[in-house]
């Protein structure tokens, strides 16, 4: 958390090198209008993610879980949202597949844990899509069809 907090005091002056950076090689008109773009990108992200939340409330408890999947996006977005190309360049990181773990131990500090999003019923009560009961062989018997008498 530490690491996390010194960098957090160093962004705006790694941003500002970083957007001169940008500026001298592009234009400092077309750096603001990246810069700007990305924003909107970031904003348009966490609007998604909130009538994701919505939706999925559907009338009762409102809440937003930013776990797995739904998580970096969130960061992603937020990353977006604030204004510097280096946290445009971590956003872009967060949304990476094969760069999300790796971000996820450094900002947990090595303690990623992955996380279920099913919630814990006994598996009898939990139903596919398709309208089929899936039991383990424990849980379930085999019996004679109704009619079948032994000869």
């Amino acid at each position: 958390m530490a690491r996390i907090l010194g960098l957090l005091l160093l962004l705006p002056a790694i941003e500002l090198v970083a957007f001169l950076a940008v500026g001298a090689a592009i234009g400092f008109g077309k750096a603001v209008l990246l810069q700007l773009a990305f924003s909107l990108v970031g904003v348009a992200m966490i609007g998604s993610l909130v009538s994701d939340a919505r939706a999925k409330a559907r009338g009762g408890l409102f809440s937003i879980a930013l776990d797995g999947e739904a998580g970096m996006r969130g960061l992603a977005g937020l990353l977006f949202a604030v204004p510097g190309f280096v946290t445009d360049a971590l956003g872009i990181v967060a949304l990476a597949p094969s760069l999300r773990a790796r971000l996820r131990r450094f900002l947990t500090g090595g303690k990623a844990e992955t996380i279920d999003p099913t919630p814990h019923r006994p598996r009898a009560e939990r139903r596919p899509d398709g309208g089929m009961l899936d039991l383990d062989t424990r849980e379930w018997r085999e019996v004679e069809p109704a009619g079948r008498g032994k000869a």
